[in-house]
């Protein structure tokens, strides 16, 4: 079973930039680029490709060298160079930026994981030099195109297995769990862990656990402290790494100077719920959980999320709440446009929130997502 997957590459690579594709370790980067390369294999037989991989000690040694004598007799007279796990090298961003610099017609790739991005060693080097894709956990359209969306009960598996393409594919439930308790026992932590040089994850799991328990809540960082017995500068670092992991990603607050709107709240949901049902270590059925509520909010969040990344990322995201305790769960800026969406299982009746809202943005828009519509929002 392949899945095409979003973005393309070839809508993003070009000759005298680095595309590098980011992502969260398992979610398929290195098979994103190798269907590439199969795909320009069999287009331009004829171009040369080289293909290295970072976690060789060799390639290492070439592409951390900073000196352009070793690097162009390594890439030779390569048309398309790929480095695989580029994030473990040192000084990679340099070495490329002396290959984009005096080597013009050549086309890179580079996949890694949120290293690059926590060590800075890629951004700074290849300002005006690069093209990002940020690569996520499967899209409803990517299985939709696939003729996968009633793939393995469908949606409510989604809810409990999550969309890392691995755990998407296998057939035994027993299958899905190993693989997702896998992923957060030996790569979910790697990055964050090399990063910060700490050898005991449990702070930091625990940490997740409580994020995990309390998706579609807004979450308070001072709570958060008193339950781990830490200080309010190590909370919000570790948020801040989840981030840039690609683990959880925040809602923030719309606010338009009404002093009656609740302000810098935030929000947290997480990149995949098979992640998160692992860290609470609950698979169990759909209809047996009492957070399935939370489940879907953060689904259909996380799909929106992902919609917008591929097709339309100028789109800026919120939650709105006010005082009195109304609120809408996800709101979407364009310009002047401003559009709000309620979430439930089945179509509310209740139109308290509505009415709130239309009051504070009556040029806004507003709509519930429910199981009955939700395919033409994600």
């Amino acid at each position: 079973m392949y899945i095409n997957r979003f973005p393309k590459i070839e809508d993003k690579i070009e000759a005298g930039k680095v595309l590098v594709i980011y992502g969260a370790r398992q979610v398929g980067k290195s098979s994103l680029v190798k269907k590439y390369l199969e795909k320009i294999t069999v287009e331009n037989p004829t171009i040369k490709q080289l293909f290295f991989n970072g976690e060789d000690v060799n390639v290492q040694a070439v592409f951390s060298s900073m000196s352009l004598k070793i690097l162009n007799e390594a890439v030779g007279d390569a048309k398309l160079v790929i480095i695989d796990e580029a994030q473990v090298i040192p000084n990679v961003g340099t070495s490329l930026k002396l290959l984009v610099d005096t080597t013009p017609d050549l086309k890179i790739i580079v996949t890694g994981s949120s290293s690059f991005e926590l060590s800075g060693q890629i951004g700074e080097p290849l300002v005006g030099r690069m093209n990002v894709i940020n690569l996520l956990p499967l899209w409803e359209r990517e299985i939709n195109d696939a003729n996968l969306s009633d793939y393995i009960a469908g949606l409510d598996s989604s809810l409990r297995f999550g969309r890392y393409p691995a755990v998407f594919k296998e057939l035994i439930i027993g299958k899905k769990k190993e693989i997702l308790t896998n992923i957060v026992n030996s790569y979910l932590l790697k990055d964050i862990l090399a990063f910060e040089q700490v050898k005991n994850s449990k702070l930091i799991l625990d940490l997740l656990k409580l994020l995990a328990y309390q998706i579609g809540n807004e979450v308070s960082v001072n709570e958060l402290t008193v339950k781990l017995a830490i200080n309010r500068n190590t909370v919000n670092r570790y948020l801040d790494l989840f981030e840039k992991n690609f683990i959880i990603f925040p809602l923030h607050s719309f606010v338009k100077n009404l002093r009656n709107e609740i302000r810098k709240k935030e929000k947290y949901y997480f990149y995949d719920l098979g992640i998160r049902n692992a860290l609470i270590e609950n698979f169990d059925p759909i209809e047996t959980r009492g957070d399935i509520g939370s489940l879907w909010e953060n689904f259909l969040v996380l799909e929106r999320i992902k919609r917008n990344t591929y097709t339309d990322p100028y789109k800026s995201v919120y939650f709105w709440r006010k005082l009195s305790g109304a609120e809408v769960d996800f709101v979407e800026v364009y310009g002047e446009h401003i559009d709000a969406y309620e979430f439930s299982l089945q179509m509310k009746n209740d139109n308290k929130s509505k009415k709130a809202w239309m009051e504070s943005y009556p040029q806004a828009t507003w709509k519930n997502i429910f199981k009955e519509n939700y395919k033409d929002f994600i």
